[in-house]
């Protein structure tokens, strides 16, 4: 067979694998990515939403809490879709350890192996990371983690997050675009005749 046919083989045989994988995840707790916040008013403290000062294009919604859920919160653009659901986060109510093993065995079945391990060597912090791609073929992540003890910035307990990190990048393009600073456009440079035959 030639190299060439060969070639062309493998790579159908490779998309073809691909699309066989798992669809990428698209809602958790009752929310989707992509959706208007106001669509779910009911799930969201729209009266708490706070800009993120590191990251001025999006702001943080609480979620309620619901049977599953203890806590969470959803980041919604503020430039490219204002109001779009771009990340959720969401906090276990059960923060055993022996729920985080049965929800990462059910994760394992349903989207195959991790992408990246989340965790660190101590044992103190696990997780495992999943990458997809959305119809769209913006990349998708989702974290499921474990803290044990007081961690000040994630608390501890089991958490699961789902991001659309095209809508992310989408919104901090458009608003560091909107406030970039004009650049004074240049003269053209002066040059000598060329006799037409010179690229302009």
């Amino acid at each position: 067979m030639p190299l060439f046919r060969l070639s062309i083989l493998i790579l159908g045989l490779c998309l073809a694998a691909t699309a066989a994988g798992a669809e990428a995840p698209s809602s958790l707790a009752g929310l989707s990515l992509g959706d208007a916040v106001e669509h779910s008013r009911n799930r969201l403290e729209l009266a708490k939403a706070r800009p993120l000062a590191d990251a001025p294009w999006l702001r943080r919604v609480p979620v309620k809490g619901d049977a599953h859920f203890a806590t969470g919160y959803v980041l919604v653009g503020t430039c490219a879709a204002p109001g779009r659901v771009a990340r959720i986060k969401m906090r276990y109510r059960d923060g055993s350890l022996d729920f985080f093993r049965k929800i990462s065995g059910e994760m394992l079945s349903r989207y195959g192996d991790p992408t990246e391990y989340k965790g660190e060597i101590d044992g103190r912090v696990m997780g495992n990371k999943w990458g997809f791609s959305d119809p769209w073929l913006r990349p998708v992540s989702l974290i499921l983690q474990r803290v044990e003890g007081e961690d000040p910035e994630s608390g501890s307990g089991n958490t699961v997050k789902l991001t659309n990190w095209g809508l992310l990048e989408a919104e901090r393009t458009c608003w560091q675009e909107r406030r970039a600073p004009a650049v004074a456009r240049k003269a053209p440079a002066k040059t000598g005749p060329d006799n037409g035959y010179l690229p302009r």
